[in-house]
């Protein structure tokens, strides 16, 4: 099983979040990690076998918040990159 962190930036990020949206990220993400985070959430358009293992997906209860996140398979690591919360 895949385990997520943030970088620097991220944790600055997430530290400006609301209570309510720290929890939809961290309840997001923790769904992410369980299976493939490259095949999460993937839309039919999306190529199959992406050419760099970033991805950007909604999370939120109206999909509100965009997070960012870099996929390294060897380390089973999923580094959140960037956070953007656009809900109130």
């Amino acid at each position: 099983m895949y385990q997520w962190e943030l970088d620097h930036a991220a944790q600055q990020e997430l530290a400006a979040l609301s209570p309510a949206a720290r929890t939809a990220l961290v309840t997001f993400m923790d769904a992410v990690v369980i299976v493939d985070p490259l095949q999460y959430q993937r839309r039919a358009d999306e190529p199959g076998d992406p050419p760099a293992p970033l991805r950007t997906l909604h999370f939120g209860p109206r999909h509100e918040g965009l997070v960012t996140f870099l996929v390294y398979p060897p380390d089973d690591l999923v580094l959140v990159v960037r956070i953007q919360w656009l809900g109130h």
